[in-house]
């Protein structure tokens, strides 16, 4: 990822106001084109759960700080695109956040952030995630076959899939479908009685 001069420049000048650096808007282009940059690299999908992005708006897609920007070792890589990338805020903000049990060594980690060996997940820009994890994704109509499978056991795969919880997003309804509830056997369980009630709420305004 090419950066202009002028992005430089105000990422040294946001840096030299402190405060909340990542949200200087003196940095917003930049940010763009890391989101668009990453969008491309990871073929519209983030970066640790594979969850699609075609289609999206930019705003619901996190920048990924794969070491947390928010952790003093790590602050001088806040802007360094090799460590970032973009993911689901599931995976960013709801899993991940600014821990980081996934590395070996902080200061290891800090000085060495491109060596793969200091991570115990598959990282992003380092690692070729299919060489650890398989990702099956199947759709059809409104049944679908969501399912990780790690490559050779792989201890990253194994990690990973187990770090971000990647067995919640598994789905096989193909091969339920059995099980699931008929649409009018769900219509016929609405209380028509409590629609009523909510949809007077607005004529009563």
């Amino acid at each position: 990822m090419e950066l202009a001069e002028e992005d430089i420049v105000n990422i040294e000048n946001a840096v030299a106001q402190g405060g909340d650096i990542w949200n200087n808007p003196l940095v917003a282009n930049f940010k763009t084109k890391v989101k668009e940059y990453y969008r491309d690299f990871e073929n519209e999908q983030c970066c640790y759960c594979k969850k699609n992005f075609q289609g999206e708006f930019n705003m619901v897609i996190d920048i990924e700080h794969i070491l947390p920007k928010g952790k003093a070792e790590f602050r001088e890589l806040m802007f360094i695109t090799t460590n970032l990338n973009i993911a689901c805020k599931r995976c960013n903000m709801k899993i991940k956040g600014s821990k980081t049990d996934f590395v070996f060594d902080i200061n290891n980690s800090a000085q060495n952030h491109m060596d793969s060996a200091n991570y115990r997940f598959i990282h992003p820009n380092v690692d070729t995630y299919f060489d650890h994890i398989n990702f099956f994704q199947h759709i059809e109509n409104d049944k679908k076959l969501i399912k990780y499978k790690i490559v050779a056991n792989s201890e990253k795969g194994k990690y990973t899939y187990e770090y971000f919880k990647l067995n919640e997003l598994e789905i096989d309804s193909i091969n339920q479908a059995q099980g699931l509830v008929e649409k009018a056997e769900f219509s016929e369980k609405i209380d028509s009685t409590i629609q009523d009630r909510l949809r007077q709420a607005f004529k009563n305004i």
